[in-house]
């Protein structure tokens, strides 16, 4: 069967790939593409890539990768990433397509693959390492099986290159591409993004070699000399050395972790992606180390180190997961604003998958992630788990949290039974006489204690949602799960003042609920007025501690539910006592904060409470801090697939805990 596909081809060390070979102001000799066999299993006969050269003439070349999200935007490719055209584009034997590209002088992309060049080429002629650069062909060809090579991957003989899109440069590829060797005496660059650059024996110009297409038999066995194979291996380790040092000094991997890949790598022939799944798992099990478990930002973009501030080539994986939190109505930073969006779900699916027949697999050919380092089957997941949680902690964060200035918040390790050890207190310090013995203070302590719960459900998009483009209910989700979950911990903290009729839970120190007349001495049973909450005030001002001495307690919150908000107001706001025969001066006015709690269903009862800086009245305890609930992929897609059973279902989990811990710092008036 003839197929049509789209292709990016970047080859490392002998292979089919761009390279620049020499730089003249802004006109740059670049080798487009070369025959053989590429990493993607495609061959280039001579003849094909001959037939090609007028596609080429005129073509674009873009700054940076193109990808599927870059064509949503109307008119495709934007204008800002074009840095040049190719021009007297002919095939020369033994080497490929070869061209001139034109950068365009005074534009922002043209100015910047000009500086990138110099710059790259100054730093190597000094002897530093320096970035990749390539050139990446996006072109649709019609090619036909072959067999199979030695990795397991089909190989394919391409029959024609029916359209070239552009071909593009790309800084940093993630599929290869680095320098060959610096500049020679005559001024004359050899860039390699593959292929090997040798000299001419007498300075002149540099070219890399012909490719050796190696003898590939149906069964995928390669053929070649003895004294072939050890010149190749030993230019293969050069290579790779050459390579992994890049790489590295690439990476912002901290050293001892570049250490660790170094001895993994050198002194041996590897493949790049070999090289960049290594450090990206180095780099993912760093990041799950250290984070802080609380879903940020991505940060501003990040320049490229001693070359001017470049632009880092961002792929097309960063650029589906950015898309992604732009459908979901996310902040992206200023460096990130030229990131098209998604029309929709639908689209969001198809561009990312392939998956225009909705099969529930993935198309890696028609993928806009078509890196090999960059290609997983959990990315559709990733990218909406990732949103999803973002635009969750964003909406939980907007939710009404009442309870929030009331209690202490702490960072608990496990979900065991928390225990919280009270000091009991010690009494006035005793008056020593001279050449007197000081005089013991005898002490003691209490407890409260608690346990966290796990609060969650799932989640389920479903293969039917996608396909009818459900965009506003999926988009919601986080919405409603934020809303859920402020109403639950509400609600969980609300129990604890209606516990027993309003008396709140029993304290584990004397075995007494909180709110207790008799033994705390925190209890009323009057109205909400001025004179009752001057009562109570007065009542918290002369609690005492473990010692018998009092604390000085004062009342800092009013809290009321619905039906007493406006009450409250006019007692602690209003500038006289309303209703008062002489106009009395209101002494409450300003004392308190309201608290309207909308949980409360009594409509008479009411509470006061001192703030935490005076004292620890209730806890609240989230696993390892974090504050917000948080969701995770629960189906992990096998063999390519998208979905589980027509659906990707997440899992929405949070742990927290909380509990009285000293009835001393608050007043509850039961109403009858």
């Amino acid at each position: 069967m003839v197929l049509a596909e789209r292709k990016e081809l970047r080859r490392v060390g002998g292979e089919v790939g761009g390279a620049v070979e020499a730089v003249e102001g802004t006109k740059v000799q670049v080798v487009i593409i070369r025959p053989g066999l590429s990493e993607n299993g495609l061959e280039y006969r001579p003849d094909v890539l001959r037939r090609s050269v007028r596609l080429w003439e005129g073509a674009s070349a873009f700054l940076d990768h193109p990808t599927a999200i870059d064509m949503s935007r109307a008119g495709g490719r934007s204008v800002r990433d074009l840095a040049g055209y190719y021009s007297s584009v002919s095939y020369e034997e033994g080497a490929g397509v070869k061209a001139t590209l034109r950068l365009l002088d005074g534009t922002q992309a043209g100015d910047s693959a000009i500086d990138l060049v110099k710059q790259v080429l100054e730093t190597r002629d000094a002897g530093g390492a320096g970035p990749n650069v390539g050139i990446s062909a996006d072109m649709i060809v019609r090619k036909r099986p072959l067999g199979q090579m030695t990795n397991g991957k089909t190989m394919w003989e391409v029959q024609e290159v029916m359209k070239v899109n552009s071909a593009d440069i790309v800084v940093n590829p993630s599929a290869g591409g680095y320098f060959d060797r610096a500049l020679e005496a005559e001024e004359v660059q050899n860039i390699a993004a593959g292929g090997s650059g040798v000299t001419d024996g007498g300075g002149g110009v540099g070219h890399a070699p012909p490719l050796r297409t190696p003898d590939v038999d149906r069964q995928g066995t390669q053929n070649a000399t003895d004294s072939e194979t050890d010149g190749l291996d030993g230019l293969r380790v050069a290579l790779a050395g050459e390579l992994l040092t890049a790489r590295l000094a690439n990476s912002n991997l901290p050293e001892p972790a570049q250490a660790m890949i170094r001895r993994q790598f050198e002194s041996r022939a590897f493949q790049p992606a070999e090289l960049d799944r290594s450090i990206e798992d180095l780099r993912k099990l760093l990041a799950t180390s250290f984070e802080n478990q609380v879903v940020s930002g991505n940060g501003a973009l990040r320049p490229l180190a001693g070359y001017g501030g470049t632009r880092v080539g961002m792929g097309a994986r960063e650029r589906v997961f950015l898309a992604m939190e732009r459908l979901f109505g996310l902040e992206l930073p200023d460096s990130r604003r030229d990131i098209p969006k998604f029309e929709g779900i639908r689209d969001a699916y198809v561009t990312i998958t392939g998956d225009s027949a909705f099969r529930g697999s993935y198309d890696w050919e028609n993928s806009v992630v078509r890196e090999a380092n960059e290609v997983t089957t959990t990315i559709l997941n990733d990218a909406l788990t990732n949103a999803l949680n973002k635009a969750l902690v964003r909406d939980y964060r907007g939710q009404p949290k009442w309870w929030e200035p009331i209690v202490n918040k702490a960072s608990i390790r496990d979900v065991k039974q928390q225990t919280r050890v009270l000091l009991n207190d010690f009494s006035s310090l005793s008056t020593v006489a001279e050449f007197g013995a000081y005089t013991n203070l005898a002490w003691g302590d209490s407890q409260e204690a608690y346990t966290p719960t796990k609060k969650g459900n799932t989640v389920a998009v479903t293969l039917e949602a996608i396909i009818n483009d459900d965009l506003r209910a999926v988009t919601r989700i986080p919405s409603k799960l934020a809303i859920a979950a402020a109403i639950t911990i509400n609600e969980s903290i609300s129990n604890m003042f209606t516990q027993s009729s309003g008396a709140g839970p029993t304290l584990d120190s004397d075995n007494h609920r909180v709110f207790d007349g008799t033994n705390h001495g925190n209890r009323g049973n009057t109205a909400l007025s001025s004179t009752s909450v001057q009562a109570g005030s007065i009542a918290m001002l002369k609690q005492t501690n473990s010692a018998d001495k009092r604390l000085g307690i004062r009342p800092t919150f009013l809290l009321v539910p619905p039906d007493l908000s406006f009450t409250a107001q006019v007692l602690l706001q209003t500038a006289l006592i309303p209703g008062s025969a002489n106009n009395d001066v209101n002494v409450l006015r300003g004392t308190m904060q309201p608290i309207v709690v909308p949980n409360w269903t009594d409509t008479n009862n009411w509470y006061m409470l001192a703030g935490p800086d005076q004292i620890e009245s209730i806890e609240v305890g989230f696993l390892g801090g974090r504050e917000e609930p948080e969701m995770f992929v629960q189906d992990q897609p096998q063999n390519g697939q998208v979905f589980t059973n027509d659906a990707i279902t997440w899992k929405i989990r949070w742990f927290y805990g909380q509990a009285w811990l000293d009835y001393r710092g608050a007043y509850g008036s039961i109403v009858a």
